[in-house]
């Protein structure tokens, strides 16, 4: 690939294909956490005190599914650890993935999660919003959810 051919992908093609999956390239402030499902992709982003930290989250996440490709935006930051444990991201990843969501972006932060899907129904969106909060007992869930049905 030539180099004009690399400029218009890396300054035009990649930034449109994120926010195509709706996700701005933009830093994530260091202490959170975010987590989209988009269709057959779950995306990571934030900050990590350490590499080991961050690949910590990635393994927990990529044992949920092989069905899932999974990108990794998170950075290193010796700021501050993740406001959750690898466990604790990897359990509201599994709880969005039983329940079919293919639309969920959450993003965890000083204790509260907050989070918005789209889901087929009002029952459905209870559900998920009982099933977060079981999965999370120590963040409060805040939800924003659209039913499509």
């Amino acid at each position: 690939m030539q180099l004009p051919q690399r400029v218009v992908v890396g300054a035009v093609v990649v930034p449109a294909l994120l926010a195509s999956v709706g996700l701005a390239v933009r830093p994530v402030p260091s202490g959170r956490l975010v987590l989209a499902v988009r269709a057959s992709e779950i995306v990571l982003a934030g900050t990590a005190i350490s590499a080991g930290e961050r690949q910590e989250v990635v393994d927990a996440v990529r044992a949920l599914t092989a069905a899932h490709r999974i990108t990794d935006v998170i950075t290193p930051d010796a700021g501050e650890r993740m406001p959750v444990t690898p466990a604790a991201a990897a359990s509201l990843l599994a709880v969005v993935l039983e329940h079919g969501v293919t639309d969920f972006t959450g993003v965890v932060h000083k204790g509260h999660v907050t989070a918005s899907a789209r889901v087929a129904d009002p029952e459905r969106a209870g559900s998920l919003s009982d099933a977060l909060r079981s999965a999370a007992p120590g963040l409060r869930v805040d939800e924003d959810f659209t039913t499509t049905g």
